[in-house]
């Protein structure tokens, strides 16, 4: 049986790696566009385009980058748009970094761009940050559009959080070279391509966001800003739940219906408890930023009126 046993095992292991520079490995780093704009002891990747203002802000979700958002602001012409890598993803200084020191990078960055008042359009993870940001800084936003949000009661699974343990083991010193050399790479691969399975469920994945995602978020500096935001966030997002009342700024709740990530039931949940929001249910899925970019256009659109 050992005879048997052994040798299998060991073919087993040779395939695996064999697949984890083969079909598991991940694509090499795009060319970066944008600028990077250095703000305190961050460096925020943004993509800017000039027009008249209020600006609009765009802050991607859990992972992401600021091309999420390409869609929207194609349809945003004239208009001041700013998408950007949050801190952590992309091209922005990588780790983790907790929500207040975000919200202060934000601030400092809508400074620094001369964003006064703007629209704030969070995707994801994006619309508990915009949220976070309109009840720190109440005179500071004009309005919210929140697209497929994390909040109103939204938890993390068992898995969720076993996978961002595991992703924090596989960064420590001594396992991160070995599980490159031999599984890791394959495993984020899998796990990249069912996660977008999932958000963009039930129609086709983008190609361009999957690509990104192999890229770029799933190098080990994004993974552990993916971790460590996915660790935290029942606990934010239960501290904002109890503040939603009080965030006085105009607001649009869009919700994919067939989302599998952010249940329906939370965006409604949000629109009730904020004093000034409507709730715009749209077909698909988790990614309503690429599935109906016009829809979060004209919702900003409806603010800046």
């Amino acid at each position: 049986m050992r005879r048997i046993l052994l040798p299998g095992l060991l073919l087993l292991a040779a395939g695996v790696v064999v697949l984890n520079w083969t079909w598991g490995r991940l694509p090499d780093e795009p060319r970066m566009t944008g600028r990077l704009v250095r703000v305190g002891e961050t460096t925020v990747r943004v993509l800017e385009r000039p027009g008249r203002g209020p600006a609009v802000v765009l802050l991607h979700g859990l992972p992401g980058t600021a091309e999420d958002f390409d869609a929207v602001t194609a349809r945003l012409r004239r208009r001041h748009t700013i998408a950007f890598d949050r801190p952590g993803f992309g091209f922005s200084s990588g780790g983790y970094h907790d929500l207040d020191r975000q919200l202060e990078t934000l601030a400092s960055l809508l400074h620094a761009l001369g964003a006064r008042r703007p629209v704030l359009v969070g995707h994801s993870y994006g619309g508990t940050l915009a949220l976070a940001y309109a009840a720190r800084h109440p005179d500071d936003v004009r309005g919210l559009v929140l697209v497929d949000a994390a909040a109103g009661g939204q938890e993390s699974s068992f898995s969720d959080r076993a996978q961002s343990r595991l992703v924090q083991a596989l960064s420590l010193p001594v396992v991160r070279p070995i599980a490159d050399a031999t599984f890791s790479q394959l495993m984020r691969t899998v796990s990249a391509k069912q996660g977008d399975t999932d958000a963009f469920d039930p129609g086709a994945v983008d190609v361009g966001h999957e690509h990104r995602l192999l890229a770029l978020n799933m190098q080990h500096d994004d993974l552990d800003a993916y971790a460590g935001e996915q660790l935290a966030s029942d606990a934010e997002i239960a501290t904002l739940d109890r503040q939603l009342p009080t965030i006085a700024a105009p607001t649009v709740v869009i919700q994919g219906a067939g989302d599998l990530l952010v249940e329906p039931a939370r965006a409604r949940q949000i629109a009730a408890a904020l004093p000034h929001a409507r709730l715009t249910m749209v077909s698909g899925g988790h990614m309503a930023p690429y599935l109906h970019p016009g829809t979060v256009a004209a919702a900003v659109r409806s603010l800046l009126r």
